[in-house]
């Protein structure tokens, strides 16, 4: 029987109440290797057996597995910021629920459109959801995070509120995306931000520093300020697999400083793996 038969058979057998059953397929799915896993995971998305698959998954990962399930989604583009989130955190935590963000980063959204009364701008409702991420929930940057792997993965970080730059901006940007503002993400050495393109001239926010607005020449400023060219190119957005990209570096040199090399050396993979797609694209 081929690998593609085999992986069909168990799928007739998925929502199968019987405990042996279950054993089975697990058993099948840990035969067919990575190639079982990416399976399942692709069967999750199934409106009647996801269930069934994404129980099957919580057993099954593992931080190759999932890294392979990262890499495989960027791969099929029209990616989706927060589930790219989620896939990365899971090669560090296999068992992360699939809703992981969704209740926080809701309720921050909530909380931000309470205080939207229209008609506003995009600078003043940014300035609200400003408001409540760093002055009503006190998210902060925190220069002891910068060795820490957590402070790379994002339920850590809402869950305490303390992150690096790209980290803090990843929450801003996945809030204002349910709020329906054009933001970007900016990727400048040294200081992730965020951006808004729309008007005259950019707002870029920078969310490590309590969602302080910055005009392009404070931005290219700090850049000098730090020996590093004002180069226009360091001013414009950046893409989805771009920023995935550079949490994944961030872990890099993160795992190291923790000496976990097993872990390093996996995102070093996953880094050499992005940059292929990357030219590609």
């Amino acid at each position: 029987m081929t690998r593609d038969a085999q992986l069909a058979a168990l799928e007739r057998l998925m929502d199968d109440p019987s405990p042996v059953v279950r054993k089975a397929v697990l058993k099948g799915v840990q035969a067919a290797g990575t190639e079982g896993l990416l399976w399942l995971q692709q069967l999750s998305q199934d409106q009647t057996l996801g269930p069934y698959a994404l129980a099957l998954l919580a057993e099954l990962r593992t931080p190759e597995t999932s890294a392979q399930a990262l890499i495989q989604y960027l791969q099929a583009g029209d990616i989706d910021l927060e589930e790219a989130c989620l896939l990365l955190e899971r090669i560090h935590n296999p068992k992360l629920a699939d809703a992981a963000y969704k209740e926080k980063l809701d309720k921050l959204c909530a909380r931000t459109r309470e205080l939207i009364a229209e008609p506003l701008d995009v600078r003043a409702k940014c300035r609200l959801l400003c408001r409540v991420l760093y002055g009503e929930e006190g998210y902060r940057g925190s220069q002891q995070s910068f060795a820490t792997p957590e402070s790379s993965l994002l339920s850590h970080v809402l869950a305490e509120r303390r992150g690096i730059p790209i980290s803090l901006c990843l929450i801003f940007l996945l809030v204002a995306r349910r709020l329906g503002l054009p933001v970007e993400p900016v990727g400048l050495p040294g200081r992730f931000m965020v951006g808004v393109f729309r008007g005259k001239e950019p707002l870029y926010i920078d969310c490590y520093e309590g969602g302080a607005f910055r005009t392009r020449s404070e931005v290219q400023l700090l850049l000098l300020d730090n020996q590093l060219p004002a180069d226009e190119a360091f001013l414009q957005p950046v893409t989805s697999l771009q920023t995935i990209a550079r949490c994944c570096r961030n872990l890099v040199s993160q795992f190291e400083a923790q000496g976990d090399d097993r872990s390093s050396r996996l995102f070093v993979g996953i880094v050499h793996a992005l940059e292929k797609i990357d030219e590609r694209a």
